[in-house]
């Protein structure tokens, strides 16, 4: 109280000119937040009633509108803050005269004021304006006008409070309540449709914008405004918010007939559509039809175009449940290919297309039309191509039956016999080329048998591209004989492989020996960690083939040992951290798969020894780190066969029975593994990014749950051998606390994390 006394005093004194106003306001407006005085007092302080008053005054008027919001803040809990609430909401008309002055006045800090003012008591008194009483609609209207503001800088400030009236309205008792209060908001959220759709106009200066003022805006369209009419859309409804864009746009339209420069207009109407597709029903009868069905009135301009293309890949589901229309919305998209500045889009939408509406498009008149783009698509940039081709293997899955062999091997003895002739030819850019086809056209297939889930079209694509398949392998395997060095060109070859048998599923089984000749050899003479990535694609889905785990065995122990080469030396890890990544992921693989064999052998041990020997390396990688630590939480967990009890025993026995066993470890001690383990983990806790709490609790305390006791007891001999100058005496004594009381992942979490925290590494 006495600190309010001053206040007033200096406030109210004589010698208080507009600077010292200023600081007294702030000081005020600072000193508010310690909740010493009542809201009922506060309301009665000459200062508060000078606030809006001092909104006029240039010198005073960012202070005020501060001290304002500050209000409505602390205000927010009406149980506490009603007499502040009802002076605030009690003047809005002065606050609407406010920012209508501030309009005829171009008075862009006035404006500024008066929405940061406003939209504050919005956010802090949602709970009542989602009530949507006929004062909460009035205040709503007003953030509506501030909303509309030329300046997006002044209108954006608004934007989070339409987010949080969206959640409050989600949030209503029940359904019926919360479309009583939408039908008493609509025609303010009406307003906002059309408010924001002119915020979404490119400047009438746009021509003249460098790159620089181009990808402002584009940002601001696509993060900060696009959010905002998602906000309205979801809140309103997609319906009603098309039929409210409808008649602005077809205005919009009609005027650029005899105006071009109305374009803008018509740009920022579509802008608003495309966000509204999300909301709009595959089903929807109102203007869907009407506003797609304007293709043929828009202008040449090319923004249009672009704008109008992405519509029509966002509303490709409802184009599907009404064909008629794919026809000529499909014509417009493939008029924009190969277009500047219109041509990506183009080949993007075509895709969404052909992955909404496949069954359409596999209708004869459609798909001659899509071979006939294919065949004459070659002037496309090959991003381009990629996404078309991508599009029309999905589309094939959809063909009649006993077609899709037939149809697939015309789509793909294109790119297989340039392939060849690149080959013979040593022509490597070209190859390339043919090779992310081929992969493209085999994945959009998969794509579209995993969205349909028909077991069916699976089976007819998996026969079509084993027989197609036979052309492919000798190009592929050429290709890693003669270009074994060249990643890029072996990471296409090595995603082929995954997508093939991904697409073919077993029939793969008659090239994996092969493939697994011709992948040992390359990645022997030029260790590549995409050759590994391919090779644990193939162990995923051949490795609970009981007659396929001695071939993949020996492809694992051939890896394995070329890569334990590479990895030599404390600098190879942070050198190779993708063949780190790859090689524990491989690894990994098969002891989910085949863990007995894995088990049987060297290939396990040599992985562990070379997990925790990366772990005291430089290796920072957060993938790389990931991959290890995975690992050695399989290797612990040895869960691979928990669906069967005994067998799922046997393979925990052999985990505990490895980890007490003795062996050598970093600096030569001769220690069980479990305790090797434990010392490599707190190892990298206290020397290793935070990126390794997760994973390393994940581990301890699975090795825990396996060997309790042990764990306990290894855990405190690698604490006594971390220097205190690394981790104190008392920090340790309270990790082992935490990491010996922990039985759960949680507790192991909050154990680590306070290691993590206390470690000071050299």
């Amino acid at each position: 109280l006495p600190v309010l006394n001053f206040l007033h005093q200096c406030f109210g004194g004589q010698d208080a000119g507009g600077a010292q106003k200023k600081e007294i306001m702030m000081a005020f407006c600072r000193w508010l937040r310690f909740g010493a005085v009542a809201p009922a007092e506060i309301v009665q302080s000459p200062i508060v009633q000078q606030a809006l008053p001092a909104l006029k005054d240039d010198k005073l008027c960012e202070v005020a509108s501060d001290l304002v919001c500050e209000l409505a803040f602390i205000s927010k809990d009406l149980s506490q803050g009603m007499p502040i609430f009802q002076l605030l909401t009690s003047h809005l008309q002065t606050f609407y005269e406010l920012y209508q002055s501030a309009l005829q006045k171009d008075d862009d800090i006035l404006a500024r004021a008066v929405t940061r003012i406003v939209t504050e008591m919005g956010e802090n008194y949602m709970m009542v304006i989602a009530e949507a009483s006929p004062d909460a609609v009035s205040m709503v209207n007003l953030l509506v006008m501030c909303s509309s503001h030329s300046d997006t800088n002044i209108a954006s400030i608004t934007y989070v409070f339409w987010w949080k009236l969206n959640l409050a309205l989600k949030d209503s008792a029940d359904e019926s309540v919360r479309a009583q209060r939408v039908n008493a908001l609509q025609g303010c959220l009406q307003q906002m449709v059309v408010t924001l759709a002119r915020s979404a106009m490119y400047p009438d200066d746009v021509a003249d914008f460098d790159q620089a003022q181009e990808e402002e805006f584009k940002n601001f369209r696509l993060e900060t405004l696009y959010d905002a009419i998602l906000d309205i859309c979801e809140a309103l409804g997609g319906q009603r918010s098309l039929q409210t864009i409808f008649p602005v746009l077809v205005e919009h339209v009609e005027a650029s007939k005899t105006n071009p420069d109305k374009w803008r207009e018509v740009e920022g109407c579509l802008f608003c559509v495309r966000a509204f597709a999300r909301y709009v029903p595959a089903n929807d009868t109102t203007v869907t039809q009407q506003i797609l069905a304007l293709y043929d009135k828009f202008s040449d301009h090319f923004r249009i175009r672009q704008c109008f293309t992405i519509v029509i890949s966002k509303f490709g589901r409802w184009i599907n449940e009404h064909g008629d229309l794919l026809g000529p919305l499909l014509n417009y998209v493939v008029q924009g290919l190969g277009m500047p500045k219109v041509g990506r889009l183009a080949a993007e939408a075509l895709q969404d297309l052909c992955q909404c509406c496949a069954v359409h498009m596999a209708a004869p008149a459609q798909l001659n039309g899509l071979l006939q783009i294919y065949t004459n698509m070659n002037a496309l940039d090959i991003s381009d191509q990629e996404r078309i081709i991508e599009g029309l293997g999905t589309v094939l899955v959809r063909v009649q039956d006993g077609q899709l062999g037939q149809m697939l091997e015309a789509v793909a003895a294109t790119p297989i016999q340039q392939a060849v002739t690149s080959l013979q030819q040593h022509n490597k850019p070209e190859l390339v080329k043919q090779l992310k086809k081929i992969r493209t056209l085999i994945k959009g297939g998969v794509l579209a048998c995993e969205n349909s889930g028909a077991e069916a079209q699976r089976e007819l694509l998996a026969v079509a591209w084993a027989e197609q398949f036979q052309k492919v392998w000798p190009v592929l395997e050429q290709t890693m004989v003669a270009y074994g060095v060249d990643e890029e060109l072996m990471e296409d070859v090595c995603r082929i492989i995954k997508s093939a048998i991904q697409a073919m599923g077993v029939r793969f089984e008659v090239f994996l020996a092969p493939f697994a000749t011709t992948a040992v050899n390359a990645f022997i003479a030029h260790p590549l960690s995409c050759i590994l990535y391919a090779v644990t694609t193939l162990v995923g889905f051949f490795g609970r083939m009981k007659h396929m785990v001695p071939p993949l065995l020996q492809m694992l122990e051939a890896l394995s040992g070329r890569t334990l080469t590479v990895l030599q030396g404390n600098d190879a890890f942070s050198h190779a951290p993708d063949i780190v990544t790859e090689y524990f992921e491989l690894i990994g693989r098969g002891l989910r798969r085949f863990p007995q064999e894995v088990w049987a052998g060297q290939l396990v041990i040599n992985a562990f020894q070379c997990a925790l020997a990366s772990l005291y390396t430089e290796l920072a990688h957060r993938e790389a780190l990931q991959a290890v630590l995975r690992f050695l939480d399989l290797l612990v967990l040895a869960d691979a066969n928990d669906s069967n009890t005994e067998q799922y025993q046997r393979d925990r026995q052999l985990a505990a029975s490895f980890l007490v066993s003795q062996g050598p470890g970093h600096g030569g001690a001769t220690l069980p593994h479990g305790a090797h383990m434990v010392k490599a983990l707190l190892h990298a806790i206290c020397t290793k990014s935070s990126v390794c709490i997760e994973p390393v609790s994940l581990a301890m305390i699975d090795l825990a749950r396996l060997l309790p006791q042990q764990t306990s007891e290894w855990g405190s001999g690698a604490m006594q051998e971390i220097p205190d100058t690394v981790v104190f005496s008392g920090a340790k004594s309270a990790f082992l606390r935490d990491f010996q009381g922990a039985t759960d992942l949680k507790g192991m979490k909050q154990a680590m994390r306070g290691l993590h925290r206390a470690a000071r590494p050299a």
